[in-house]
């Protein structure tokens, strides 16, 4: 009858790499913050008026024009002689933007189509939103 010899074999520690797996999560994350598009909100949430259509619409420039004719971008009020400088620097971070102008209910007419040619010269398409 053959014998059969034991041996002991010492348990090795045996560790995991994680060197690849944190390559991996890393290039992840940086791809999903390179592809994100943040909106930037206007900081006014105006009386916007009434519409009998509605259209889905997904802007990545918001603007807001209140009732006392002021433009409101990235939550600070502007003059509309001084957001060219503005909306040229936002449509320059995003090439292929859609903005929305939320004009409130009072605002002055002359202001919101002051601010849709501004960004019709800027090649921006625009929307006015409505409720």
């Amino acid at each position: 009858m053959a014998r059969r010899s034991r041996t002991v074999l010492e348990d090795e520690g045996t560790e995991l790499n994680m060197t690849p797996m944190l390559d991996v999560v890393f290039i992840l994350l940086i791809f999903f913050i390179v592809t994100s598009v943040f909106v930037k909100t206007p900081g006014l949430e105006p009386l916007k008026p009434e519409a009998t259509t509605d259209v889905a619409w997904n802007p990545t420039i918001l603007v807001a024009v209140d009732s006392a004719s002021n433009v409101w971008i990235d939550k600070r009020p502007y003059k509309i002689g001084e957001i060219r400088p503005i909306l040229t620097a936002l449509r320059d971070e995003t090439p292929k933007a859609n903005a929305i102008i939320q004009a409130d209910r009072d605002a002055d007419v002359g202001t919101v189509m002051g601010v849709q040619e501004l960004f019709q010269d800027l090649g921006v398409t625009t929307r006015v939103g409505t409720e």
